[in-house]
């Protein structure tokens, strides 16, 4: 398996939550570059950068204004010629505030708008965005009445504003879910989530609709941070912050019919479980994966790697 690192490990530099999507020829990726600070989660001062490539090789680094102590880096393609990056502003205990801002393919983002939901407590986007008929879909969670939900939330004027689709699980279910990954598979929607701690499950859910879902199922795997996408020869694969060793790690899980799961570790860190692990990745040939994630040593200053794996021979 070969690995490059992204961005490298500085002192004092909190780097994480990369997205990776490819647009043409171009891969680009998003992340969040802050400062170590452990009396607040994942550091302070965050900013979004993007890093644009066509080989892999050499990086275009392109600064973005969005510095209010981000905590998301959410890149997705929309409507052929336009990105969206969904960020957030946040301060614990304080305010949590989700964005999104939509731009040329080829630029950098300059605006955002805050997003607000009738009826829903947002807590923050997560997953890839997506079109659907005329409208862009996004994974998010957040509280309804109180109650922390998986969302499916919607727009139908290309991101200006949002409204609520549904929710994945009812009032009474449990544990509580939150990250959640959307993927189409075999003509349904399939839903992937994280369950809240102190459960590290994540379960499953399935859709003909995206508005009536399945009762979440728990999958056999312990992780966080589920990102998931169906590739070229029909094999859904999601990447996640695995938890099913002593060590924290980053793998990949590829199945063909949703219930038998092959799962191959790409690295394991030695830091704090929650200053590593979340992923992402791209197809960048039939079965060959580009897989970026943030990883950390025991000086929990975390650093970004990206990793070449080829899935052809996993059924």
């Amino acid at each position: 398996m070969d690995r490059i690192i992204i961005a490298k490990k500085e002192n004092g530099r909190y780097k994480a939550f990369p997205t990776v999507i490819k647009n043409d020829n171009d891969i680009i990726i998003a992340y969040r570059n802050g400062v170590v600070d452990v009396s607040k989660p994942h550091g302070k001062d965050g900013c979004v950068v993007l890093l644009r490539s066509r080989d892999l090789k050499s990086w275009q680094t392109l600064e973005t204004p969005f510095c209010d102590n981000e905590l998301d880096a959410i890149i997705s393609k929309v409507f052929d010629d336009k990105l969206i990056l969904a960020t957030r502003s946040f301060e614990y205990k304080k305010r949590n505030e989700s964005y999104v801002s939509i731009f040329d393919a080829h630029c950098i983002p300059s605006e955002r708008k805050k997003v607000e939901i009738k009826g829903v407590n947002l807590a923050a986007f997560f997953g890839h965005m997506f079109e659907f008929g005329k409208e862009i879909i996004a994974t998010a969670y957040g509280t309804i009445n109180k109650i922390t939900k998986p969302l499916v939330v919607a727009s139908n004027d290309a991101g200006l504003n949002w409204y609520l689709k549904s929710a994945i699980t009812n009032d009474n279910f449990e544990p509580i879910l939150n990250e959640t990954t959307i993927f189409p598979f075999n003509g349904e929607f399939i839903a992937i989530m994280r369950s809240k701690e102190p459960s590290y499950d994540l379960y499953i859910s399935h859709s003909k609709n995206l508005i009536d879902w399945s009762i979440p199922e728990k999958m056999g795997i312990l992780g966080h941070a589920p990102m998931a996408k169906t590739t070229q020869k029909g094999k859904a694969v999601f990447v996640f912050r695995d938890l099913n060793d002593n060590l924290p790690g980053v793998s990949v899980a590829v199945s063909s019919n949703l219930k038998d799961w092959n799962i191959i570790n790409i690295r394991k860190y030695s830091g704090n479980l929650y200053n590593g692990g979340y992923a992402d990745f791209v197809e960048i040939e039939q079965d060959r994966l580009f897989i970026v994630y943030y990883v950390c040593d025991e000086d929990n200053e975390p650093w970004i790697e990206a990793a070449f794996i080829d899935i052809g021979d996993i059924k």
